[in-house]
């Protein structure tokens, strides 16, 4: 391949590749839906987390799902915000 053609090439690709930069529309963003608990499901689940034993792997997990809850509200909240329905 010449040299001419590699930099045609090259620069096709480039510009392929450049395609979709300097858009000023924003990504389109899914927060998670929060699945909502009652107050006695909410009640059970700390009841059964009190019985587990400090060092058990659950009490972890549900940590993480428990941050994981906190960052989809936040996440939810902001494009409401941004959207001008809070």
């Amino acid at each position: 391949m010449s040299r001419g053609r590699r930099l045609a090439t090259a620069f096709a690709l480039l510009s392929l590749a450049l395609a979709g930069c300097g858009t000023t529309t924003e990504p389109d963003v899914q927060c998670p839906q929060v699945v909502k608990y009652t107050d006695a499901q909410l009640d059970a689940i700390q009841a059964s987390i009190n019985h587990l034993a400090k060092n058990d792997p659950l009490r972890g997990a549900m940590s993480d799902y428990e941050q994981l809850r906190d960052d989809a509200r936040y996440c939810s909240n902001l494009l409401k915000e941004r959207a001008g329905q809070l």
